[in-house]
């Protein structure tokens, strides 16, 4: 498995390449592509959130807590005074980073479902739809913000399985394959969830203006 380091390091060379893309072919602007290249770094280190108390589940919960409490504050503002509104936001925090992650620690497993293709095609969907109905980003941007995400996310899946080859000796460390997979029949049942989640994203969310379904 490649280190937290050479993950990032990864993540920062192919989001900034995807962002100087998009940039040359007029699809965005600076201040968007820096968005995007944050995003596609924090998208390289998403899948070891099922590692607990490492660095990557720290630092996602973390950013989560903060959103959340964010999020309080806009959903509630003029409802209550300032105190309470605080005191909510504080509470919707400490909530997630404590709760919320010891059941989420507590329910997954390192190199389980979130070492998998389709997990990393369901937070792409999930965050087109923060991106398109919370934040109001454009359509087209939106998209591309989840292209960001489900491609740092596989791009960190591969890494880790490059690193369980043994190129010198030509042989396959035994944990090749668990880090970029499709199902497993040990849970299936998640994996067809998963599925499920992903086609009915792809049936009722909108599509790019320049997608037609035949």
């Amino acid at each position: 498995m490649a280190s937290f380091q050479t993950h990032i390091a990864v993540a920062a060379a192919g989001s900034l390449t995807a962002s100087a893309v998009c940039i040359e072919t007029g699809l965005i602007n600076q201040p968007q592509a820096l968005a995007l290249f944050a995003l596609g770094i924090l998208a390289g280190i998403l899948p070891d959130i099922d590692s607990d108390h490492s660095i990557p589940t720290r630092l996602v919960f973390n950013i989560l807590s903060f959103a959340v409490a964010i999020s309080a504050i806009l959903i509630f503002q003029g409802q209550m005074n300032l105190f309470y509104l605080l005191a909510l936001a504080l509470m919707s925090a400490l909530s997630v980073r404590y709760i919320v992650y010891t059941l989420f620690a507590r329910v997954t497993e390192h190199r389980g479902l979130f070492h998998s293709v389709p997990a990393a095609l369901l937070f792409g969907l999930s965050t087109f739809a923060l991106a398109f109905y919370l934040l109001s980003l454009s359509l087209n941007l939106a998209w591309l913000s989840a292209a960001f995400v489900s491609g740092g996310y596989i791009l960190h899946l591969l890494l880790d399985e490059l690193y369980s080859v043994n190129f010198i000796g030509v042989s396959m460390k035994k944990s090749f394959g668990s880090a970029l997979s499709f199902f497993s029949r040990s849970s299936w049942l998640s994996y067809l969830l998963l599925y499920a989640a992903i086609g009915l994203g792809l049936y009722i969310l909108p599509l790019p203006y320049d997608i037609v379904l035949i």
